[in-house]
């Protein structure tokens, strides 16, 4: 959370720090994490240009998030550092801390509703889910189970109403059916179940997520023109590919025909091989929030054209898990960079700004909010990471370097090569560099689009079959989690970022 030396000056919605305490040693008892203390040292290879040990400590400090700001014992959601959220703000607060420990020249900028393109203008709304539960009873032994899922709210109501997010459900009972029945045929209330619709398979570079999120839309879709007033649907269960991770679907892109839940595959499965064994209670209690308190952090380092700007930036927030690689990492790797810069004294060209922007998940609030309030600020390029520097070495995955302009992708070709990135992580993991129009799906696609003739950007994305995005379970250990940090990739793609940021923001040779 903020602390309360904030709070008066936050109000404004910026506030300057000239003071930091730096990372808290409390925060890294190596309790959650896959290393503990220093072990990590010994994993780092030798001629790692940036501070690896720091953008660990980085990362395990968002990571851990979910641990730290949330009492489940108490029945509290560790809803991790979801868009809004107070684990989002004690991340603001860590980074906030760590920038002004490393000299910028630091604020908390506070988003706000401001006038955009048409459907972006409420950034500070947003559906809180404020409690649910989902148990499955075995009908032959009577035994109950809770069991462990991601909620998703729905956009239609109990009896059809649509569209509205303060609806509550809460149903017992319920019987478990692969297919709608006929609307004579049907007596009892159900939910359907299914299995994720997409698996990713070897060579398939497309983000699994997509695919999948499309399935259930046209599941909706056809639920919403033939079900959408069956008086026993009730809703959804999916059960994830992977064993002991459930998806977690973003609140904002809710089922429009009924409540959603995600468990794990090996629950899922149990369940659907035996569908008559079993009965389903679930609760889901949602509301509309029109004041999310959210904040971009930016760090600031001058350079000798004041003019101009160059933004080096990623995502802090993630969903209801630790959210390592999508993406503490790279947002740790924008802080080494900018340590680097200060541990060495170096006098960028132009102003760097090192931002961490809020609410990518939720659709880039951070961005639209960053770029609609600073319409005068001449940004030349914008650095953005998103998810960089996990393991996976099956399916292979790829390092996509997306720029918006080919001539800008040529430029940067050459320095992007030099790094080896392929040979030097192992030969795991393929790099490709592609040029689209728009951005990547990310951060860095807001300046793109809205500043197509005067802003160059460039993302670095780990894309392809990531068999963990976007997951969680086992009570926050297994998914997107921390044990999945590769001191190796991020020392080899912090080394890639850095060369490109040095060649655009300082010097502009090879």
């Amino acid at each position: 959370m903020i602390s309360d030396s904030y709070k008066k000056i936050l109000v404004s919605g910026t506030i300057l720090l000239f003071v930091g305490t730096g990372i808290l040693p409390s925060v890294y008892g190596g309790v959650k994490g896959n290393y503990s203390g220093d072990a990590i040292s010994s994993l780092i290879p030798d001629d790692s240009l940036l501070d690896v040990q720091y953008i660990y400590n980085i990362t395990r400090s968002l990571s851990n998030i979910v641990y730290t700001e949330y009492d489940e014992a108490n029945g509290e959601i560790a809803k991790g550092r979801e868009y809004g959220s107070k684990g989002e703000r004690k991340a603001a607060e860590i980074l906030a801390e760590n920038m002004t420990k490393l000299g910028l020249f630091t604020k908390l900028e506070k988003i706000e509703n401001v006038p955009l393109a048409a459907g972006c203008s409420k950034l500070t709304h947003k559906t809180d889910i404020l409690d649910y539960k989902l148990v499955i009873t075995d009908k032959n032994s009577g035994i109950k189970e809770v069991v462990d899922c991601g909620p998703c709210p729905s956009k239609i109501g109990p009896h059809g109403k649509l569209f509205r997010t303060s609806y509550n459900f809460s149903y017992t009972g319920l019987k478990i059916r692969r297919e709608h029945p006929n609307l004579s045929e049907s007596k009892e209330d159900y939910v359907l179940i299914y299995g994720a619709s997409y698996k990713p398979k070897s060579g398939d570079v497309t983000c699994g997520g997509i695919k999948f999120y499309l399935s259930c839309l046209k599941n909706d879709l056809k639920s919403l023109r033939k079900y959408m007033f069956h008086p026993h649907f009730k809703g959804y269960i999916c059960f994830d590919f992977n064993n002991d991770t459930h998806d977690m679907l973003h609140p904002d892109i809710a089922s429009v025909s009924g409540p959603l839940f995600f468990i794990n595959g090996s629950v899922g499965r149990r369940i659907n091989n035996s569908i008559d064994d079993f009965t389903v209670d679930f609760y889901l209690n949602q509301r509309e929030n029109k004041s999310a308190i959210s904040y971009n952090v930016i760090g600031q380092l001058n350079g000798t054209d004041p003019s101009k700007t160059v933004i080096v930036d990623c995502l802090y927030d993630c969903w209801w898990d630790q959210g390592t690689a999508d993406a503490a990492i790279g947002m740790g790797i924008v802080m080494g960079i900018a340590k680097y810069f200060t541990d060495h004294n170096i006098k960028p060209k132009y102003n760097v700004k090192f931002i961490g922007f809020a609410g990518e998940e939720f659709g880039m609030r951070g961005a639209l909010y960053y770029e609609a309030v600073h319409p005068r600020e001449k940004i030349i390029y914008v650095i953005d990471l998103n998810q960089v520097g996990f393991k996976q070495d099956y399916p292979r995955l790829q390092l996509e370097v997306v720029a918006n302009k080919k001539t800008f992708l040529n430029e940067i070709r050459e320095v992007v090569e030099r790094t080896d990135y392929v040979n030097r992580t192992g030969n795991v993991t393929d790099l490709k560099l592609s040029y689209l129009k728009i951005g990547h799906i990310s951060d860095d696609r807001i300046f793109a689009v809205k500043r197509p003739l005067s802003c160059n950007t460039v993302c670095f994305l780990k894309g392809g079959p990531w068999l963990l995005h976007h997951r969680d379970g086992l009570g926050h250990t297994e998914g997107d989690v921390l044990k999945y940090f590769d001191p190796l990739d991020v020392a080899v793609t912090g080394e890639m970022v850095w060369n490109v940021t040095k060649y655009l923001a300082v010097d502009e040779t090879l």
